[in-house]
């Protein structure tokens, strides 16, 4: 069993790790968090925009599975490759001080948090294949099966951009409440009453 204490001395861990390994993007991090987070109106809709905008380029071209993965993989390689190159030679280290630093160690203690519990979420679900395996199965076949039917109504593509676009605005949406608040709405909505008969 871990303690609290042993818990926090990990995640520590993993905060520095990330640190090292995003050095190189900490100057794109900083602008992205507050686009990501709609700190302004048009935000979203630029994160909607991109994604719509790479999907119809990919629907376009209408390459094969193996060549889509090529390309994103090439892409994603070159971003990595040219974006520290460019901040490095674009911002001069006066340009970093202790404010940036401490929004970039926010950043990633965020980033390490969600990974974490994402985790968690993981191992508590197949943890159920032990302690009640009637309910892990039934879970992970209806799930299963659903998807499946899902895959084969919908074009695959769609689907992953769906998904990539809820994905890319899901932090502004808990960010600016728009959740909690249709939450809210759903527990405050009137319920049905049956008619009674007399």
């Amino acid at each position: 069993m871990f303690t609290s204490e042993k818990m926090t001395q990990d995640q520590e861990q993993q905060v520095k790790i990330l640190k090292r390994v995003l050095e190189g993007w900490r100057m794109v991090l900083l602008p992205l968090k507050s686009i990501f987070l709609w700190e302004q109106q048009w935000h979203p809709c630029a994160i909607f925009a991109s994604i719509s905008l790479i999907y119809l380029v990919i629907w376009l071209l209408d390459l094969n599975f193996l060549a889509t993965m090529a390309i994103i993989g090439l892409f994603i390689n070159s971003v990595d490759f040219l974006v520290p190159i460019i901040c490095n030679s674009i911002y001069t280290p006066s340009y970093w001080d202790g404010q940036k630093e401490k929004m970039f160690e926010d950043i990633c203690r965020s980033l390490v948090n969600y990974y974490n519990k994402m985790l968690q979420n993981i191992y508590t679900f197949y943890s159920l294949r032990e302690t009640s395996p009637c309910v892990y199965f039934i879970i992970s076949i209806s799930t299963s099966l659903t998807l499946a039917w899902i895959a084969s109504s919908i074009n695959n593509i769609f689907l992953i951009y769906i998904l990539s676009t809820v994905m890319l605005l899901w932090p502004g949406i808990q960010h600016s409440g728009i959740f909690n608040t249709m939450l809210s709405m759903l527990h405050l909505a009137p319920k049905n009453s049956t008619l009674k008969t007399e």
